[in-house]
């Protein structure tokens, strides 16, 4: 008689081999399946993580996630702190190994010499990877799409993110304006391709970078509604306005600003004058 544990081993392995045959038959659109629950354990849900680890990389050397749903893990004390560092809303148990998240904060400290000028607008920019990449409940609003076969390994190719509109509005709006240094040229145009509006800027952050070119590894399709009898639900973290008093910009970075649309009128110069006698004479 077969063991329950020798049946759960058989079992994963027969999960195993049907994923590879897929991805190696070039069905990489796995999305029916990806969306239910397996044996890895319920994929949308609190507490989840809808890819965690690396395993792989490109010929570029960009690394590549794993398709895993499995619980968030309880990080160190400094991993934890380093966390903290850098993404500020999370805390606890996490989505991501040390190895991710130093791959994140190498990515995102290519754009901070662009948005530093307004800490509004770093800090909501911040928090969208952040979100992204660690977020104890990241399954419940990335969905992982499709996968990729790379040096044997399963690897994430596509996903979908769920953000509300009012973030993204206000991500935009606290960025737009964002001067680039000394050169008098707005931020969006480097790092959004002159984006108009928050929709035309994720769809240029989510697009799947071409070898050697800076930009996410895998397809990232921003979605701003939930499909009927969905699990899902919109990533809506704390989102800060560039005219916040704590995280406030210069008037060049935020125009729109009340305090730089509104300046109080100067008050009126007083001349100041002086009397002197000359003989009979007095001049002022």
């Amino acid at each position: 008689m077969v063991s329950a544990s020798e049946f759960l081993s058989a079992l994963s392995l027969f999960t195993v081999i049907f994923l590879a045959s897929l991805v190696s038959a070039g069905k990489a659109d796995v999305q029916d399946l990806l969306d239910t629950d397996s044996t890895f354990g319920k994929r949308h849900s609190k507490g989840y993580c809808a890819m965690y680890d690396i395993c792989g990389e490109r010929s570029d050397g960009k690394v590549l996630n794993c398709p895993y749903s499995s619980p968030a893990v309880k990080p160190d004390d400094l991993f934890s702190a380093k966390i903290q560092s850098l993404c500020p809303t999370i805390s606890g148990n996490v989505c991501c190994t040390e190895g991710q998240f130093d791959t994140l904060r190498t990515q995102v400290q290519q754009a901070i010499p662009f948005l530093v000028g307004c800490p509004a607008c770093l800090r909501n920019f911040l928090n969208l990877f952040c979100e992204l990449s660690c977020s104890p409940d990241q399954s419940l609003f990335i969905n992982v799409t499709s996968i990729s076969e790379v040096n044997g390994n399963l690897t994430v190719d596509g996903i979908d993110f769920y953000v509300t509109d009012t973030f993204g509005e206000w991500l935009y709006n606290s960025c737009k304006d964002v001067k680039f240094g000394t050169m008098n040229t707005r931020a969006i145009e480097f790092i959004g391709a002159g984006a108009k509006n928050f929709k035309e800027w994720f769809a240029f952050i989510g697009q799947k970078a071409p070898l050697g070119f800076p930009s996410s590894p895998y397809t990232i399709d921003f979605k701003l509604s939930i499909p009927e009898s969905s699990r899902m639900e919109l990533m809506n973290v704390s989102v800060y306005s560039c005219a916040d008093t704590s995280l406030g910009c210069s008037c060049g970075d935020c125009p729109s600003s009340p305090a730089c649309s509104n300046p109080e009128p100067p008050t009126p110069h007083k001349k100041d004058y002086c009397s002197i006698k000359i003989g009979h004479l007095k001049v002022n």
